[in-house]
Formats: structure tokens, C-alpha cells, sequence
């Protein structure tokens, strides 16, 4: 039997993440991971007090959920819990849109926007960026004149960063509001030094917030993420959720770390450390680079050709860093941050990238 349904999706090109990288020798600056790596009695810890039934048995999660209400200081029936923030994404698609609606977001970003958009046989619209790195406001507007059902606003976006701040985000949350738009932020990174949108649920009806355990909390691996609104929008948005949010592992990694908040504290501080002295050594090597509060660095060359063959020399050397990108910012590269004492091996070879004339 032949699959007739919804053949479209014939035509979308998906590709497994490569995963070609020396997990032994390499540097990890490619996809915003926790560069370093966790204690050898991390997993350990985790699972200390877990009872001997704790593999035998389905997942129970309530836990979790009254961490992240207490943590984020909402109710708990005002968040779903995912898999990463993708799977909050693709949830609110499912039920906030239908084919041919407009949607937004910031361009480039997270690729799995575009993706779920041609899923969805939806209308991407792409708000781009000035050379100032500043959003596009005459774009933006133009969004906004297109009866759009959602704009996505990853804050801070990445790779081009341009937090948006507090009294921005009141001002787009109105405007939004005004043309019946759901404003969905994105805050995988908020934890690095931006501001969160959460507090704001309370005053905008049409406000949704995003988070992740991927990024300040270092813990990719465990797939966990949710979504946070008001309790009426999750009575509808909570029903579309699988049978087992996560896994019994990753919902005690996750519980872990919100009962240890002091580690994801300790690395977050230590990435804005290394985010300084980053910029700083690239600054006396010759490079413009641009990072406020993410964990990592978006880092100019001249040209398109410089850049390329900088990723190509770091990746013989075993650092995997990402870019360069499409135009115009093909001439762009973009590392992860991890400990000062790991980037000092990235320094040392992008000075020898120089010295060997790969950029001017």
C-alpha cells in the first residue's frame, strides 16, 4: 500500500545532522553544546536516589513539571514539557495554523523553523537584518500587513545577534495582538545574560515562551524542552501532548539539574567569562566579532573565500565551528563558547590560520 496523503512531503529535503565529528580529539564549537564535558559521576548522581524499579516502569514526570512552575514561577498547568524546544515548535504549528497561513521569523535562524514550515504548507516570512545587524523594522512591518498567525522571536537570536529588549518585546506583543498574531520567544539562550518574556504571560494573551535544557543547562543529549503560556492557551496546547513527554532519564537529568541550579549557574557564569576574553583575543588577531548574551560568537572575515577556508583548516585541526553561511553573510562564521581554558586552543590556531595568510 502506497502512502496518497500528504505526498508533499516527498519533495522536502531532510538530512540527518552530519555526525563526522572526533568526539575524542575535537574541539565542539559547531552546535552551541556544553563545550566541556560532565563529571565522570555525573549520571551517577543522577540516578542516586532513584528506586531499583526505575528502569523497569513508564516515566513519571509530575516532578519535573512542579520544578519548571516553581523555577520559572508559574503554575504548572501553564507549561508542556517536549522534546527540546523543536517539539514545542512543531506542537504549536499543529494547532495554532493551517495551510497557507503566514508565519514568521528572524532570517538566518534555528533551521527547523523552515522545516516544520514546509511540513506545515505554511507561508515563511523572513524578517531580515540591516548591515548594522539590527532588524529590518521596514520588513518587520511589512509582516505584520500579511495576517500572520504567528511571529517567532528567537531572543537572542542566533547566528546575527540583536536582543530584543523588554519594552521591545511589549511593543510587538501589542502589535501582535492588534492583527490576532500569536509572539512565540524563543529563549533558548535568555539564561546567558538576556532578559525572559515569562512575567509578560500574565499581561499578553497571545504570548508564548520557549526554553530548552540544551544550551546554559549542557545537557543536549536528553532531548528536553517546554512551552510556557497562559492557562487557557495550554488547555488546548497541553492536549496535543504524546503519551510520555520524555524519557525516565532525561526527566531525572533535567529534575537534577533544577535541584542543583547551582551548576547551570557556574557554567553560564563561566561562558560570560570566556565570551570576554574571546572577543578580546579576536580583536588583537584583527577580527570583528559580535556576542552579548549568547554562548557563542559570530566572528567576520573579509571575504566569503577567507572564511571557508578557515573552516576547512580548524576542521583538519579537529575544531568544528559553523558557517560560513548564505549571502550576505557568507563571510561569517559562528563558534560555540565553552571554558577559557578550552578556547585557548581555538586562539592559538586561528592566530596560525593568519600567520599561513588563510584570511588577511
Amino acid at each position: 500500500m502506497i502512502i496518497k496523503n500528504n505526498l508533499h512531503l516527498k519533495n522536502i529535503t531532510r538530512q540527518r545532522v552530519a555526525e563526522g565529528r572526533n568526539l575524542i580529539k575535537g574541539l565542539r564549537l559547531d552546535r552551541n553544546e556544553k563545550v566541556d564535558i560532565w563529571p565522570k559521576n555525573f549520571i551517577n548522581q543522577v540516578l542516586r536516589k532513584k528506586p531499583k524499579s526505575f528502569f523497569s516502569t513508564y516515566p513519571e514526570i509530575t516532578g519535573l513539571y512542579k520544578r519548571i512552575a516553581k523555577f520559572d514561577k508559574v503554575k504548572e498547568d501553564q507549561i508542556l514539557i517536549t522534546s527540546g524546544i523543536d517539539g514545542s515548535i512543531k506542537n504549536l504549528l499543529s494547532l495554532l495554523t493551517k495551510p497557507k497561513d503566514v508565519i514568521s521569523v528572524l532570517s538566518p535562524t534555528y533551521a527547523m523553523y523552515e522545516v516544520y514550515t514546509k511540513i506545515f504548507k505554511l507561508k515563511l516570512f523572513r524578517i531580515s537584518y540591516n548591515k548594522d545587524y539590527k532588524i529590518n523594522q521596514k520588513s518587520l512591518n511589512q509582516f505584520f500587513k500579511k495576517k500572520p498567525k504567528i511571529l517567532f522571536l528567537p531572543n537572542p537570536n542566533q547566528p546575527i545577534e540583536d536582543t530584543i529588549s523588554y519594552k521591545d518585546i511589549i511593543k510587538l506583543a501589542k502589535k501582535c495582538k492588534k492583527v490576532k498574531c500569536f509572539l512565540v520567544v524563543d529563549e533558548a539562550y535568555f539564561h546567558f545574560g538576556s532578559k525572559s518574556a515569562v512575567p509578560l504571560i500574565k499581561k499578553f494573551s497571545n504570548l508564548v515562551v520557549l526554553r530548552t535544557f540544551s544550551k546554559a543547562f549542557g545537557v543536549p543529549s536528553i532531548r528536553a524542552g517546554y512551552t510556557v503560556s497562559n492557562k487557557i492557551n495550554m488547555s488546548i496546547i497541553s492536549k496535543a501532548r504524546i503519551a510520555h513527554e520524555l524519557s525516565s532519564v532525561s526527566i531525572a537529568v533535567a529534575e537534577y539539574l533544577l535541584d542543583n541550579y547551582h551548576i547551570v549557574k557556574k557554567n553560564s557564569n563561566l561562558i560570560k567569562k570566556s565570551r570576554k576574553i574571546v572577543k578580546k583575543k579576536l580583536k588583537k588577531i584583527g577580527l570583528y566579532s559580535r556576542s552579548e548574551f549568547g554562548n557563542y560568537v559570530l566572528i567576520k572575515f573579509n571575504k566569503s573565500t577567507e572564511a571557508l577556508k578557515v573552516v576547512k583548516y580548524l576542521r583538519k585541526k579537529f575544531i568544528y565551528v559553523k558557517g560560513p553561511y548564505s549571502k550576505p553573510w557568507d563571510n561569517y562564521i559562528n563558534i560555540s563558547l565553552g571554558p577559557p581554558n578550552l578556547m585557548q586552543r581555538f586562539i592559538k590556531e586561528i592566530r596560525l590560520a593568519k600567520t599561513k595568510k588563510l584570511f588577511s
